[in-house]
């Protein structure tokens, strides 16, 4: 697929992530419509970056909310048109052990079920026989043995959006649906930890570093560009689940 001039929906554009991707979309010419849900400033810069290249349009919504995301698809569809691609990034990790039921709830609404609503309402547009896509942005930690304890809700989360990914691939070949599991990112998320935090988990890669966004951005692009490329996790993340496996 060309990306230019496609119109291409990311979640969580405002800032990490999101933000690289709508970047690096809008260098290869696609219109980019930019969702935030409450970081107004991060989003208005990420549309200044994108409009350095192409065209970008704000939307906010809270995802985990449906009725803000059937609004979303009616402006879009009346000021944009129908969108091609759509990028499933929204949704932060959140500490929590086995028996935290609250943390679960937050979890999956803003990962899991925010990513479902948002693609369910993405395919309801009119059919057209023209190719679309759908890229999830999953996690390492979602990947088979790669779970994390301590980010037990996030982990299964992102693992049942792997588990759709692969799944809803099935249904329709002209929807191609992928996902990029990245490893450790720098992203503002990770801002405030200590230096020897930081140099604790960039130990546990095999590049000794953190992925940048711009890595992940570029990895995207890729698959995005690809038409041969369904129902696939895509793990994105320096080496970690190498060294995790070394370990075992």
């Amino acid at each position: 697929m060309e990306l230019k001039g496609k119109n291409i929906l990311v979640t969580g554009a405002s800032s990490g992530i999101g933000q690289a991707i709508a970047i690096a979309c809008a260098r290869k010419g696609a219109k980019v419509l930019l969702n935030y849900r409450r970081n107004l400033k991060g989003a208005t810069q990420t549309r200044r970056s994108v409009e350095r290249h192409s065209t970008g349009v704000l939307f906010r919504a809270d995802l985990t909310d449906g009725e803000q995301v059937e609004s979303m698809f009616a402006k879009i569809s009346s000021e944009v048109g129908r969108v091609d691609v759509l990028v499933n990034n929204a949704g932060g990790a959140q500490p929590g052990d086995f028996f935290d039921n609250e943390r679960w709830r937050e979890q999956f609404e803003n990962i899991f079920f925010s990513a479902l609503h948002v693609s369910q309402f993405f395919l309801r547009q009119h059919r057209a026989s023209s190719l679309r896509k759908i890229l999830n942005i999953t996690s390492y930690y979602g990947n088979p043995g790669g779970g994390n304890t301590e980010h037990f809700a996030y982990s299964v989360a992102k693992a049942a959006l792997s588990s759709m990914t692969t799944t809803l691939a099935k249904v329709d070949g002209k929807v191609l649906v992928n996902a990029i599991a990245p490893g450790y990112t720098w992203t503002p998320l990770w801002e405030g930890i200590s230096k020897a935090e930081k140099n604790r988990y960039a130990s546990k890669t095999m590049i000794g570093r953190y992925v940048t966004a711009d890595e992940i951005a570029h990895a995207a692009v890729g698959i995005l560009e690809n038409d041969a490329i369904t129902g696939q996790i895509i793990t994105v993340d320096g080496g970690l689940s190498l060294q995790q496996a070394e370990r075992k």
